[in-house]
């Protein structure tokens, strides 16, 4: 299980700003269990497929979900399947106090 930890208040806060999302929180849902394409993911959500895509990335990039390509018999040929990645978050005041601030929040 991924365990995530932060050095610096601005990295928190980029967390919490994608987690903050109704939408995105329910593309980590859609692939908690089963892993999926962007395409699949848009239809059962009822959203775009690029809007889908974006955030699979954003999620993709900050370790909460990886992404395996593989080829498919029918269009499209080339498929990013997604599955989240178990993780825990330890969140306290001591945690957040310990946290570094940003150069520019502190002066």
């Amino acid at each position: 299980m991924l365990t995530l930890s932060f050095s610096t208040l601005p990295e928190l806060a980029r967390l919490f700003s994608l987690l903050g999302n109704e939408q995105r929180l329910a593309v980590l849902g859609a692939i908690s269990a089963d892993e999926k394409y962007a395409r699949e993911i848009a239809e059962e959500l009822g959203v775009s497929r690029p809007l889908a895509a974006i955030y699979l990335r954003q999620l993709e990039k900050l370790g909460l979900a990886e992404g395996t390509s593989r080829t498919s018999d029918e269009p499209p040929y080339l498929r990013r399947y997604y599955r989240a990645v178990p993780f825990e978050l330890m969140l306290n005041l001591d945690v957040i106090m310990s946290l570094e601030r940003s150069k520019d929040e502190t002066g």
